[in-house]
């Protein structure tokens, strides 16, 4: 046997190395590019990224997986994963998960990401929205990703609402003339819409809402690590400028 080789099972022995612990991660299903990329075999782009990277530099290993809105959410209060990216604050959320906070309100310093909604049309459509009302013809509705949290925004205004998958579909179903409009955050919108220029879209504005996103961690993981929990979010300022997100 070699001494290099001695070595190393000497340290072995000794306790010396270690796997990271494990840093389960879900991201919604629906989360589209740029943001998120999805593929058969794995997640990237640069919110994946700056959590991976926050994740390294506090000594965890961040592993990812995809799941519908509701089935994230209730896996995440139920302690089914350590974590999950690109949240909403949402008070009820709030409830039975961990946000980053500073007087009472979510600390947005230490967000993934900003999004501003905005309302898809048709190029042709003549629909008007001036930052207060949108001129929905009765028995419309405007479309929205099942379980994202810019419903809540558009029941507020009292304007109807219909559920899709994804943006896929939802853009489909505009495009058919099955909904009048489609709320979407602007970056996945924009960057679908390049990739599909045959569907002719276009955008009203002013943005329906621009919030923060957050990584937001299980409770029982928080209450476990609540070092590592601190150590990742205060990763993330100096990594997201360093990744130039919003």
């Amino acid at each position: 046997m070699s001494k290099s080789t001695l070595a190393l099972l000497t340290l072995l022995a000794g306790g010396w190395v270690h796997a990271a612990p494990l840093l389960r991660i879900v991201v919604g299903s629906a989360e589209p590019a740029p943001f998120i990329q999805h593929t058969s075999t794995q997640l990237s782009g640069p919110v994946i990224d700056l959590t991976r990277q926050a994740a390294e530099h506090c000594g965890l290993n961040a592993q990812f997986r995809q799941l519908p809105a509701r089935r994230l959410l209730r896996g995440l209060a139920l302690n089914q994963a350590d974590a999950a990216a690109m949240l909403s604050f949402q008070t009820d959320r709030a409830k039975q998960m961990l946000y980053p906070m500073r007087d009472g309100s979510a600390d947005s310093r230490l967000r993934l990401t900003a999004l501003s909604y905005v309302l898809y049309v048709p190029q042709d459509s003549t629909l008007r929205w001036d930052g207060y009302r949108l001129d929905l013809p009765e028995d419309d509705s405007v479309g929205v990703n099942r379980g994202w949290s810019v419903t809540r925004v558009l029941k507020a205004r009292r304007i109807p609402t219909e559920a899709g998958a994804d943006l896929e579909e939802n853009f489909a179903k505009l495009q058919a003339g099955r909904i009048a409009a489609f709320a979407m955050h602007e970056p996945g919108g924009d960057a679908y819409l390049a990739q599909h220029p045959q569907l002719r879209m276009k955008k009203l504005l002013p943005p329906l809402k621009t919030e923060n996103n957050y990584l937001v961690f299980a409770k029982a993981y928080g209450q476990a690590h609540p070092e590592r929990m601190r150590c990742v979010w205060s990763q993330l300022p100096s990594l997201r400028r360093q990744l130039d997100l919003p």
